[in-house]
């Protein structure tokens, strides 16, 4: 089937057109009491259907090039995750989600926030991933970057469906999409077509709310609304032992982490005449696992406030040419209290903004043949830089900033070729251009092709390069008696090349072997310095190698509704010919779907993770690897498809597993044993 569609990023209008017309249809047969419906024929027609366009949304993306075109035929390595297999798994928020994809893994953080692993490269601010949403990048947060600060935890009840692809992005995307990048796609008006509403609870005083409400009118205007809001006490995990208990000093260890986290959020899409106006606002406070210095903690308190706004049109001016246009405004703040000792607290702050706009041609010069061309152009703003400490939270004395106020210029041009010189032969070719105007410019390009040789069998090949911008606390941190910022840093810079092949052996089984080699240099890593112990510098490189295997068995007959999936993943990741710390040589994900009918199915996730070792010149053990199920129970359609009730079950071995610390930590970071969580979803 050729894909080749210059759409919109989001655009997939004519698969949920199906989808909703369908749904219209059998409602109005349920609502006039349509015999036929009752019968077991009607009932598995309609449930075919329903899955027919499950299996064509989950092979179709848009996030590879920026063309809707179906996953088998994308030269890149992706991954979609639906709301359909959302709803399966149970999943609590978008950490749930990620866990699935092979190559990625999650790792909690001293702070709290977790890391994102892809293919054996993490770092504490996942700043090597783009997570975007709805197509707009959220790498909001130019002190620190990356986009798990606000974004770990985001409730997915709203979400459509996940794109994942892994390997150089930076051709089409520009800075941070280096490992990876991660779209979301949420519901809107088509999807919603009146009000949504579902409530979740379950262990650690989790609980989940959710509102939404949609609706499409005669006059093209459109729109969508969602509100979220999640809290929980935290896993309270056993700390034994902290940074100031080692040392004989006074500590609040043994003691249990305090991660709690509560979050409000609020995302809008509303259109009218090809004009569309979207955004998301997000309030989260949390905890923390341990603390900023290590130091267990009781009384700190971070608050995040991260939104961005966007108005774009797609301009239709033939068949086969469209320009999409869209500005922005994008901003991030914190204002946070840290616990560093018993006695010893900090307060911190900032506010970071982003202003820019983006201009993308799309020409189809055939139906074999798409190019895209654009151009973007950024400003970049750090201020109200404010620090503050003292031994009594209530009376802190102002001390001097840990960072400053900064402005950052940057603009990118960048042009991609997506031909089908033959129906079974893929070419893409593209290249980004960016410059900085604190750092110069950087070009990444991409190439790749996608060859079915016989029939159901194909081969893939890509290359491409990208790079991670310099943060502004890397550039600019002061003040800091340990770690000191360096203003000559440059772009880290990634080579990619990937291969692979994806075959049908059978009908219903999907089947891919992909092997990549990265090439990491110019890589920012902290080094002794003359003032601070260490300084941010451009030292030393990295090799990420591996292998990822994945096989899916969508089951027919009887069976309809049922899969069975695997995901394993070997990968070899060295620094400056080191083995990297804390990252394991094997992951894999087995996954069972049993469809009882049309209406009940059981769910279950075995995660297995191999053993990682130390860091350097850390000789405690290695963190011992561990196999954790999940078992979750869906209800769906009840009610004229009005009700959709769920039920997991969460290391329901009741594992006991930890994610690695430093050595300031000796225990490790004990994860969650067994938990539960409920959902009901309610549609009007």
């Amino acid at each position: 089937m050729n894909l080749l569609l210059p759409h919109k990023l989001m655009d997939f209008s004519g698969l949920i057109g199906r989808r909703q017309r369908l749904r219209n249809a059998i409602g109005l047969c349920l609502a006039l009491g349509t015999p036929q419906l009752a019968q077991a024929g009607g009932s598995d027609a309609e449930l075919e259907s329903e899955l027919q366009f499950l299996a064509a949304e989950r092979h179709i993306v848009v996030t590879a090039s920026k063309l809707q075109e179906s996953v088998d035929k994308t030269v890149a390595t992706t991954s979609v995750i639906t709301q359909d297999d959302i709803q399966h798994i149970g999943a609590r928020n978008l950490l749930d989600v990620l866990r699935l994809v092979p190559g990625l893994g999650v790792t909690q953080t001293m702070l709290g926030v977790r890391e994102i692993e892809v293919r054996g490269v993490k770092t504490l601010f996942s700043d090597k991933v783009l997570f975007m949403l709805n197509g707009h990048p959220l790498d909001h947060n130019l002190q620190n970057a990356g986009s798990t600060w606000v974004y770990d935890d985001l409730p997915v009840d709203t979400i459509k469906r996940v794109e994942v692809v892994r390997g150089p992005g930076s051709a089409l995307y520009g800075a941070n999409a280096f490992m990876a990048v991660i779209n979301i796609i949420t519901q809107n008006a088509k999807d919603l077509n009146g009000l949504h509403a579902s409530v979740g609870a379950g262990s650690f005083g989790a609980q989940q709310y959710r509102a939404s409400w949609g609706k499409q009118y005669d006059n093209t205007a459109e729109a969508a609304l969602h509100f979220n809001h999640t809290d929980t006490d935290g896993i309270g995990s056993p700390v034994p032992q902290d940074s100031m208990s080692i040392q004989g000093l006074e500590s609040l260890a043994p003691g249990k982490s305090q991660l709690n986290e509560g979050r409000n959020d609020m995302e809008w899409q509303l259109g009218y005449q090809g004009f569309k106006l979207d955004g998301r606002y997000i309030s989260k406070r949390t905890g923390t696992f341990v603390g900023a210095a290590f130091a267990l903690s009781n009384r700190t308190v971070q608050n995040y406030e991260d939104y961005f706004i966007r108005l774009s049109r797609n301009w239709r001016f033939s068949e086969s040419f469209t320009v999409d246009t869209q500005v922005y405004h994008d901003s991030f703040s914190f204002d946070n209290l840290l616990q560093l000792a018993p006695h010893s607290f900090g307060h911190v702050g900032l506010q970071n903004m982003r202003n820019g706009g983006e201009v993308q041609g799309n020409y189809q010069l055939s139906a074999n043949q798409t190019i895209i061309s654009g151009v973007s152009y950024n400003e970049d703003e750090q201020s109200d830089v404010t620090a503050e400490n003292g031994s009594d939270p209530s009376q802190l004395e102002p001390t001097l900033p840990y960072g400053k106020s900064r402005k950052r210029t940057r603009w990118g041009v960048y042009a991609q070729d997506v031909w089908d010189l033959w129906p079974n032969l893929r070419m893409t070719l593209g290249a980004r251009y960016d410059r900085y105007n604190d750092f110069g410019g950087t070009f990444n390009p991409r190439l790749g092709f996608n060859w079915e040789f016989i029939k159901d069998y194909s081969l893939k090949f890509s290359y491409g390069t990208a790079y991670r911008a310099p943060a502004f606390g890397e550039l600019d941190l002061i003040n800091n008696p340990i770690l000191s910022g360096n203003p000559n840093l440059s772009p880290e810079q990634a080579e990619t090349f990937e291969s692979g092949i994806v075959t049908h052996p059978v009908q219903g089984l999907t089947a891919q072997a992909t092997y990549y080699h990265t090439h990491i240099s110019e890589l920012i890593s902290q080094v002794p310095a003359q003032t601070t112990f260490v300084q941010y510098a451009n030292s030393g490189s990295m090799l990420s190698e591996g292998v990822e295997l994945e096989n899916r068995y969508d089951f027919s007959g009887s069976l309809q509704g049922s899969f069975i999936a695997a995901n394993i993943v070997y990968q070899h990741t060295i620094q400056n010919n080191l083995a990297v710390a804390d990252v394991p040589k094997a992951r894999a994900n087995l996954l069972l779907n049993w469809a009882f009918n049309s209406h009940w199915s059981l769910y279950g996730h075995v995660l297995i993770k191999d053993a990682t070792g130390r860091g350097v010149g850390d000789s405690r053990p290695d963190v011992p690897g561990y196999a954790v199920l999940d078992m979750s129970m869906l209800g769906q359609h009840f009610f004229s498809k009005r009700l959709d009730v769920s039920f997991t079950v969460y290391n329901l071995l009741d594992k006991t597993y930890f994610d690695p610390a430093p050595t300031s930590v000796p225990g490790d970071y004990q994860q969650a044993g067994r938990a539960f969580f409920g959902h009901v979803n309610v549609r009007y």
